[in-house]
């Protein structure tokens, strides 16, 4: 009896394989392409960094494989993400290098005609600017600003009245204290021109897709854009993102 329910259970779980595998569809190059695009100009559509911020690192996590409903044939909506950060700019620290050769090759110039007076002159010159640019370097030190983005999420989110940095038609952005440190928050945009059609009717963030599928693999039906850095930073920036630019990257509307 034993060995016959392990029998089935196999058998099953063989099934369950080659049904999940008739099921799964790959994408082409070019559809992948496609969703790579959309995530990479609604991350454009944030704009320019704060003053003395520069990006450091990209990453994307596309997806390879579409999921098909074999009931309606239609293919399930696909998931991908992608994320910026954004650190302290590095051309201070260029100029400090530039700084330090123009000021070896004048006193070089200097050394070569014998004019110690414009050696020493030249080393308090340098000593000055050098301590004016290290200080600037101390105060111009930022706290990383991260920008997560998300296609096709099923997000439910309870909708605090002050929690509310803005809203459009099809947008509305909450904002939250990281936890255990004020000075840092977290921002989240949610994009969806169907179920965000009247933001201010609304208690909860809740972005549905069809429930059957859709028919082109590369459909994207919302979008989710997250800041996480220092408060004053993030909240003034996620203000001018433009929107427009973000919905536009959105097919079912």
């Amino acid at each position: 009896m034993t060995r016959r329910l392990s029998s089935i259970v196999i058998v099953a779980a063989l099934f369950f394989g080659i049904s999940f595998a008739q099921n799964s569809v790959p994408y082409t190059r070019d559809e992948v392409a496609t969703l790579k695009k959309k995530l990479v100009n609604a991350l454009d559509a944030v704009g320019q960094p704060p003053a003395g911020y520069a990006k450091e690192r990209e990453n994307f996590s596309l997806p390879t494989d579409a999921s098909k409903n074999h009931e309606s044939g239609l293919f399930y909506p696909a998931y991908g993400s992608g994320s910026r950060t954004f650190g302290a700019d590095k051309s201070a620290e260029k100029s400090q290098k530039d700084l330090q050769k123009d000021y070896e090759k004048k006193v070089a110039e200097a050394q070569a005609k014998g004019d110690y007076q414009a050696i020493t002159k030249l080393a308090q010159e340098m000593q000055q600017k050098a301590g004016q640019m290290q200080l600037k370097s101390i105060e111009g030190k930022k706290v990383p600003i991260e920008i997560h983005i998300n296609i096709n999420s099923n997000s439910g989110e309870a909708i605090d009245p002050d929690g509310v940095l803005f809203e459009r038609t099809g947008v509305i952005a909450l904002k939250e204290k990281s936890d255990g440190d004020e000075e840092k928050s977290r921002v989240r945009i949610f994009f969806d021109p169907i179920n965000l059609k009247d933001t201010k009717q609304l208690s909860k963030v809740d972005m549905k897709m069809p429930e059957k599928g859709v028919k082109s693999k590369t459909s994207v039906y919302n979008i989710t854009i997250e800041f996480n850095g220092p408060t004053s930073e993030i909240e003034a920036w996620a203000k001018k993102i433009e929107s427009g630019k973000v919905l536009a990257q959105i097919d079912g509307k």
